[in-house]
């Protein structure tokens, strides 16, 4: 069953036209790889299906409501059934780590300080992250920044989650960890979005891979179809051939 529905979006940031028509459908629990070159505006896809950014011409439609032309207060009760995993992390440096994972819970939820240590450390331990939750976002490696923004992104248990680059610049043992927990996501029947470059990522992860090209979705299957079109678009980018 179509979960997200992205259609006919057209965008355009002065002269430039980034989308011309894309058309794209994701299915309640699976998790959908968005691939593409630099500059072909994956992450404007992303934004807009939480409200950040709205298409010129085009529709999204999330859970069958048409939220194109939402208010930002209907957009709220949308954002709070979505996480979204910035690239950076985007962490509050001024708090610690335990800090920056509490802060949504004690602003959206009811629970009690005792609740809400034991989901902070529980979300810590499952990331491998345990021992760090009085540490500050600068003493803390890339990688474990990556791994922190994630733990927040998921402590509200969101319906579906937004994933921008999550393993971009990450060790094989960051990456590896990542992937690990976006699939222990999916299985919880979490719906998901992969922006990425990473193909193994992807391919490990994903049940589809969808590439967005020349301002529309070139392509788009499983690992199976893809594979029974070795000539095909993705083929050639991840090749590094010209499209």
């Amino acid at each position: 069953m179509d979960f997200i529905k992205v259609i006919g979006f057209k965008k355009s940031f002065g002269t430039k036209q980034v989308h011309s028509g894309v058309n794209l459908s994701i299915q309640k629990g699976e998790c959908l790889g968005l691939i593409g070159g630099s500059g072909a505006g994956k992450s404007v896809i992303l934004r807009s299906l939480i409200g950040l950014e709205k298409p010129d011409e085009g529709r999204v439609v999330f859970d069958g409501k048409d939220i194109t032309d939402y208010t930002e207060d209907e957009l709220v009760n949308i954002r709070k059934r979505v996480a979204y995993v910035f690239q950076g992390g985007a962490l509050f440096d001024s708090m610690n780590v335990y800090e920056n994972l509490a802060y949504p819970l004690r602003e959206h939820t009811k629970l009690g300080e005792p609740e809400i240590s034991e989901k902070v450390l529980t979300k810590l331990k499952e990331l491998g992250l345990e021992g760090n939750d009085k540490v500050y976002p600068a003493e803390l490696s890339g990688g474990m920044q990556k791994r922190v923004g994630l733990a927040r992104a998921i402590i509200m248990e969101p319906e579906v989650i937004l994933y921008d680059e999550p393993t971009a610049g990450l060790d094989p043992f960051n990456t590896v960890k990542i992937q690990e927990m976006i699939s222990r996501l999916k299985a919880t029947g979490v719906t998901s979005i992969l922006v990425t470059h990473d193909m193994p990522s992807a391919f490990a992860v994903c049940d589809r891979i969808a590439m967005l090209a020349k301002g529309k979705i070139g392509a788009v299957g499983t690992r199976a179809e893809l594979d029974a079109s070795p000539g095909g678009i993705i083929h050639k980018f991840i090749n590094g051939e010209q499209l």
